[in-house]
Parts: C-alpha cells; structure tokens; sequence
C-alpha cells in the first residue's frame, strides 16, 4: 500500500506529487466512515440486541447494498444460475441477502451480545461428536465451509465446548475501522490469523500441533481447479483439502443457519470426507455447500462474482 502514494515520475523525469491530494482525502474519507459506523453503533446500542441486529439488516439493505451495486451482481448470478427463477423470488433475494450481510456485520460489531446469542444455537449433525473425538487424541481437523449466515458462530460455539478454532480473516482497508474490528472479532473468539504468508504459516503450525482451523472455500480463486458449482464452472481452491491430506487431518464440513427470527442459528456438522485426491475431496466440498444454499437461498453471498469462468461469461451474454 506505501508504495501507491509515492512520488510518479513523468516522461520529463520530473516528479508528479498531484497524488498527495487523493492520500489526504482518503485519509479523511476513512476516518469519516470509521466515526460514522462508531456514531450509529452508538445510537443502535440503545436499542435491544434483536432490534439493533434487524436495524443493521435495514440499513445495509435499504441503503449501502443500493449504492454498492449488490442488486446487479444478485441479479447476474441469478440470472447464470437460475435463469427461470420467477420475478417474485428474484426481488426477495434482492432484500434477503443484503440483509443477512447486514446482520451479519452488525452481529460482529456487537461480540459480547453475538457471543452471547451465538451459545444457544443447536448443534446437530455426526461431524461434531467426531470433531471432539478427534481433539481428546490430539488429531488435527480442518472445518470448511461457505459465506452461509453468520459463520462465526462455529468459533464460539466450539470455544465454549473447549475447542479452540484458528481462522484467518482479511483485514479491512481502512485502518481506523480495522482496528476496531480486529478487537470485535478476536473478543468474539481466538486465535484468528491475518490473511497473507505470516498468518497463513502461524496457522499451518497451529494445525500441526494437533488443534482445529476454519476455512472458507466458497470464493473465486483464479489458479483454483475448474470444478463445478450450481451445474457451471467456479474455480476453487484446493487448499483445504491438499492440508487434510499433507496433516492426515479430519475435513469436516459445516453450516450455520439463521432462524426465521433473524438473530437465532442452526449449526450443523457433517461427517468428514473421505481422502481420495484434492480436487475430488473439494468438488465434494463444492456440492455440500450446494445443497445447502439451494436450502437457504436468502443468506448466501450471492454478491460476490463466483463463476468468473470461460463458460459463465458465455451464458451471461
């Protein structure tokens, strides 16, 4: 990032310092927003914790998923997808997901009162007995699964049942905000790792001495494997399954699930999947996750670009 704001030299070999303007703007444009999340965290913290979390999903979606263009990319990946989805649904994908994404963050700003909540979600499914099982013989396990709700659940749940879960995450670009969020998020649970090579190699060690990471696999990855998702081609990183297999580690599959009432979830273990080879094991991966998005339409990542593909680009023309 340092080196965006130094000097440009021209053809003249003269230095071009017209960039100073554009670092001190957004420099002032970061601390504006960090102030104005702080200010409105303030004024929802009045409110109760189901209020406040309903109010975030509003505000997300009534007014910043508008200016950020989720509605189109919704929209293209519906279109790709479920290209006869009736009008009638399309809309409420439109209002559905923003508003999970909006819970989602306002969830994660409030980590005492989300931790608090996120205790009281059932547990089911074979994966979590075994899970445990495998942390009483100190066996390594890697849980994988899919921007699903509020995954974050998963780290406080299993925190409470004395499993510690190791996750990376992606520091924002604003410093201010991600100084304040690193803090909500690592009060939610610990340890959590910072996306690049130092966090990814402290959580490889971590895995290796036997304890338990968690791994999102749901995003484009353009030197990923062309595998399948929803019928089309999604490149996808075999990541997750190249650890199970080099750490002889358990590759577990979960899912975190909102409740209708917005502030409660569901998490569901499944049973491991078997070792055969990485782009076999993810492409199970990739159809677990399916299925439980076609169960759960609304709170899905349906934002993000994910079949950036040869095949996908043909179909949306």
């Amino acid at each position: 990032m340092t080196g965006k704001y130094l000097g440009k030299t021209d053809l003249s070999g003269k230095q071009n310092y017209s960039h100073i303007k554009v670092k001190k703007r957004s420099h002032f444009l970061d601390l504006g927003i960090y102030i104005f999340i702080r200010f409105l965290l303030r004024i929802l913290s009045i409110l109760p914790y189901k209020t406040k979390i309903a109010s975030g999903g509003l505000i997300y979606q009534k007014i910043i998923s508008p200016l950020s263009g989720n509605r189109r990319r919704i929209l293209d990946n519906l279109k790709l997808i479920f290209p006869d989805l009736e009008e009638r649904k399309r809309e409420e994908l439109c209002s559905q997901v923003p508003n999970n994404i909006g819970r989602t963050f306002f969830e994660l700003l409030s980590p005492n009162a989300f931790a608090k909540m996120a205790l009281s979600a059932k547990v089911s499914g074979p994966g979590f007995n075994i899970l445990k099982r495998a942390q009483d013989q100190k066996k390594p396990v890697i849980l994988v699964s899919g921007h699903l709700a509020n995954y974050d659940v998963v780290r406080v749940v299993l925190n409470a049942n004395q499993v510690s879960v190791g996750a990376l995450y992606k520091p924002m670009n604003n410093p201010y905000f991600n100084s304040f969020y690193e803090r909500c998020i690592k009060e939610i649970a610990k340890p959590l790792f910072p996306r690049g090579r130092t966090g990814m190699g402290n959580m490889m060690r971590y895995l290796s001495d036997g304890n338990v990471v968690a791994l999102l696999v749901d995003q484009y990855m353009s030197h990923g494997e062309p595998l399948k998702f929803f019928g089309h081609t999604a490149y996808t990183a075999t990541s997750a399954a190249k650890l199970a297999l080099k750490h002889d580690a358990l590759l577990i599959t979960f899912y975190v699930v909102r409740k209708d009432d917005g502030v409660n979830f569901d998490l569901v273990f499944e049973s491991p999947v078997k070792p055969s080879t990485p782009s076999e094991m993810t492409q199970i991966l990739n159809d677990r996750l399916e299925k439980q998005i076609r169960k759960n339409m609304g709170q899905w990542l349906w934002t993000h670009r994910r079949w950036k593909s040869p095949s996908a680009l043909l179909n949306r023309s």
